[in-house]
């Protein structure tokens, strides 16, 4: 199948592909206070996701291959949402674009996102289905695969949070995200002397 082929290939790339992204937003970056306040509330939002959801899932969710994970997590963001971590990538990534106050590239990356990570999700959905089968059947019917919904799923799974499990797992998307934002503001600082 071409689309399994496009989402394992989106898969394998997945940490790749925002490179050219940040490299545009780099050169075009405007940021102004309002553009920042905004694109800061997104960044917070996304990585308190991020971190929420990684708390549960832990570190396989950085995995090169679906079949990482420890199990179905369908307890804390994953009672309320199928792809929490997703979301939360498209808030961080949403507010760099608001911090960096260059609006044509959002519409970019909205579109780029959507394509490769709903090939992704596929592709990830089809590999549950066939490990987990009814269980993860009867949790895509009660879950929604994007947009939040506001009640928890009522079979959660057994999964606990940890914040060392949490923090461990999301040094590096900190680390980005202090980076990128330090370059958006360096790049300012060069420009104005």
């Amino acid at each position: 199948m071409i689309s399994s082929k496009i989402g394992n290939f989106f898969f394998k790339i997945r940490s790749f592909t925002p490179i050219p992204f940040i490299f545009a937003l780099l050169y075009f970056a405007e940021p102004l206070w309002h553009t920042i306040v905004i694109g800061v509330l997104c960044i917070a939002a996304g990585e308190c996701l991020r971190i929420w959801a990684v708390g549960y899932a832990g570190a396989s969710t950085r995995a090169r291959t679906l079949g990482a994970a420890r199990d179905l997590v369908t307890t804390g963001p994953y009672g309320y949402v199928r792809n929490p971590l997703y979301l939360g990538n498209f808030l961080l990534s949403l507010g760099v674009c608001f911090v960096a106050n260059v609006y044509w590239l959002m519409a970019v990356f909205v579109i780029g996102y959507f394509f490769q990570y709903l090939s992704i999700i596929a592709v990830e959905e089809s590999y549950l289905m066939e490990a987990c089968g009814p269980v993860y059947q009867a949790y895509r019917d009660r879950v929604p695969r994007f947009i939040p919904q506001f009640y928890s799923y009522p079979n959660p799974s057994s999964h606990d949070f940890s914040w060392t499990r949490a923090i461990k797992s999301e040094k590096r998307t900190l680390t980005a995200i202090v980076c990128v934002i330090g370059l958006i503001f360096a790049g300012q600082l060069v420009d104005l002397s």
